[in-house]
């Protein structure tokens, strides 16, 4: 005869209050203890679940999977639990407080009650004191205690001797299995990421580890899909350890129930690969692509841990702690032109050598004989950007300005490396640039022994002008005008940089001239778009227009036509691998009304605005469908109070807030892989009396 708890757990996906129901009929209390129940109402009950008992087939034959996690929903969404089995104490009380925290995350409190309740009930997002009250009767009720105290250990060795275990990195013959980082809360719950690297391909899958205490109200939760796509089957590894794996699409997890914890082990599809064929991962010629993984790989890695150590605190903690080797050199060396003297270039820097490299060999080397580097401005992203200034010889007479220096005249053009279908540096055209610093996104303003770092993008400097040279034209566009120059001064005390619209990598300078006679160099979206990157997406400034709009750039421009009413800028793209071409259509206001990407299809962008110009809806379109929705809201003053990001099950949501002066002070950011109260996210301002701003992550508070 099945058990009773068997049939629990085919109601996992069932509403909680049925759930419950089911629960006390079959003899369960809510501390999951059995009580004399008649025999008429268990059968009845047994009799209208039989249909559910496929789902709890898997656990009748000792085995636990994902369907076992369900943690209710926050957000709308279907969270699965990191916490323990759903019919857990740990599992039922998060479900609780879940309900609670989505039913009052909105309640209005009060700052300084919140800050003083921090320490207590930080990690459950409490700012109340009835939510600190809830999670009080939750812990009585379910006999668990908090999460306590976090510290975050600075490395793999002193992370083992908080969380009181062994070494947990074992590797073996196919996987070397890296630590990177975690925390530890003073319950014994704690949670690490790390990579794995097969050894035999270039190529690393990362992975997170968490341990959950039981006993302890957990609050980690995850938007891992429908239980039912995934594989699962029983392991035992080779230190004899049983345990689940679950396989899908998307991701797979390492899951055992042990006598004093949960363990779940996240393990993405996705990760770096060296595309380039040198044997490394050193970020030259390598691609972020989806790994596939069997259920033997997967099995490998169960085996690359070493679970005795869960039980062990001296487990090969005298063995040598080593970490995965990044070289660069021979990929450099194979990249690097050695015509050219690039000695300037310092060690910590090497990644820098193949795009000046490129650079020279496809858009100097040509005009320019005896090229000699003076000096550089280049940031590494998705696209390397930036100049290069540097002496030589013209093969012909060119166009090309010169600029005085120290080192006499000198060429100034500009950097803008990305890869080709090989994932070898392509240089893109290059035009003429100044030789002025980027501007810096922060300061020190104490010693090298006592630094005091500030944060320059909220820095009381005046604006004076500022030029954007537009390639499109070939051209220059100055605004001094005192409107515009106040919307690029908020621009910039949202991020330190205007930068890249996603759809394309090439961009335009802006030259900012400041009320002091200073100057720094700003990078834009060659498109125009008032696009920043921010919490892993673009996210727009939300005030209106774009850097072109702002500029006056004319409508007559280049790569613009004028139809219905709309003007209409494209571009083709310069990485034909990816998009290409990408067109944005401006509203005669100015307002950038749809962007469309141009791939295997066409992928439409639709915004919507306010009578301020904010823009407070953008929808992405994917084959007639809608993928991805950001929805905003501002005070009357055009500041923003509220955006609100869903992709599919995904979502994200910023909170700004601001003092009396109408300056940022926090960006509250939270989605749906985030536990209630988590702030690693979140960015806090505060300004001394010379108005000098620092800026603090949630985890630094």
């Amino acid at each position: 005869m099945l058990k009773e708890e068997m049939i629990l757990f085919a109601l996992n996906d069932m509403e909680d209050s049925l759930l419950e129901r089911t629960r006390q009929a079959l003899g369960f209390k809510l501390s999951g203890k059995k009580r004399k129940a008649r025999k008429s109402i268990r059968i009845v009950l047994l009799a209208a679940v039989l249909s559910t008992l496929l789902v709890g087939a898997a656990w009748a034959a000792g085995l636990i999977g994902v369907g076992n996690m369900r943690a209710g929903q926050l957000f709308g969404i279907n969270m699965l639990s990191m916490e323990g089995l759903s019919d857990s104490a740990e599992g039922r009380a998060l479900r609780e407080w879940l309900s609670f925290y989505d039913e009052h995350r909105e309640d209005p409190y009060d700052a300084e009650e919140a800050i003083a309740l921090m320490d207590e009930y930080g990690p459950y997002g409490v700012t109340t004191q009835a939510m600190a009250d809830e999670i009080d009767r939750i812990c009585g009720e379910y006999k668990l205690t908090r999460l306590g105290k976090l510290s975050t250990p600075p490395d793999e060795k002193s992370f083992y001797k908080a969380a009181n275990i062994g070494k947990l990195t074992a590797g073996n013959e196919q996987y070397e299995n890296d630590y990177g980082g975690g925390y530890v809360y003073s319950s014994g719950t704690f949670q690490y990421d790390g990579t794995l690297f097969p050894r035999d391909k270039a190529t690393c899958i990362p992975y997170q580890f968490r341990n959950a205490v039981k006993g302890v109200l957990g609050y980690v939760t995850m938007n891992a899909g429908d239980p039912n796509d995934y594989a699962e089957w029983q392991y035992k590894t080779r230190d004899g350890q049983t345990l689940t794996i679950s396989d899908s699409e998307h991701g797979a997890f390492l899951l055992l129930d042990r006598e004093g914890s949960f363990i779940v082990v996240s393990i993405a599809k996705s990760g770096w690969e060296d595309s380039f064929n040198d044997g490394l991962l050193d970020g030259l010629g390598d691609q972020f692509v989806s790994i596939e993984l069997s259920h033997e790989d997967l099995e490998a890695i169960a085996d690359s841990f070493n679970w005795s150590a869960l039980d062990d605190p001296n487990l090969s903690m005298d063995s040598e702690f080593t970490y995965h080797q990044y070289s660069e050199i021979s990929a450099v060396e194979q990249l690097t032109n050695p015509d050219i003297d690039l000695s300037m270039v310092p060690e910590n820097q090497e990644w820098l050598k193949p795009s000046i490299s490129a650079v020279y060999e496809q858009q100097i080397a040509p005009y320019i004989r005896d090229f000699k580097l003076v000096d550089y401005c280049i940031e590494k992203s998705r696209t390397d950007i930036g100049w290069i200034s540097f002496t030589g010889t013209p093969v012909k007479p060119l166009s090309w300005r010169t600029v005085p220096s120290d080192k006499g005249e000198v060429y100034c053009r500009s950097v803008c490396v990305t890869t080709d279908e090989s994932g070898l540096p392509l240089a893109l055209d290059s035009f003429d640039m100044l030789p002025i610093p980027k501007l810096d996104m922060a300061k020190n303003i104490g010693t090298e022994e006592n630094p005091d770092w500030i944060w320059l993008v909220n820095e009381k400097k005046k604006i004076a002008s500022a030029e954007l040279y537009v390639q499109q034209t070939g051209e220059t566009y100055t605004v001094s005008d005192q409107n515009a120059i106040d919307v690029l001064t908020q621009m910039l005390k949202k991020n330190d940089t205007i930068s890249f619209d996603a759809s394309d990598s090439r961009f335009n300078p802006l030259y900012i001239t400041y009320t002091d006679g200073s100057h720094a160099l700003i990078f834009t979206a060659a498109s125009g778009a008032d696009a920043f990157w921010q919490y892993g997406q673009w996210q727009g400034y939300q005030f209106g227009k774009t850097i072109f709009d702002l500029f006056g750039v004319p409508l007559e421009a280049k790569g613009y036509t004028k139809h219905d009413g709309l003007l209409t800028a494209h571009m083709d793209s310069p990485d034909q691998s990816m998009l290409k071409w990408t067109e944005v259509d401006f509203a005669e206001e100015g307002d950038p009304v749809e962007r469309r990407v141009m791939s295997d299809k066409i992928r439409p962008a639709r915004y919507e605005y306010d009578g301020s110009h904010n823009r407070v809806r953008e929808t992405w379109w994917d084959g007639g469908v809608m993928s991805n929705e950001i929805v905003s809201t501002y005070d009357e003053d055009g500041h923003i109070l509220h955006s609100e990001t869903h992709t599919g099950n995904m979502w994200s949501i910023t909170d700004y807030e601001y003092d009396a002066e109408g300056r940022l002070t926090a960006e509250i950011h939270r989605d749906n892989d985030d536990a209630p109260g988590a702030t690693g996210g979140n960015i806090y301002y505060s300004y001394d009396q010379d108005g000098n701003c620092r800026r603090k992550m949630g985890w630094e508070q």
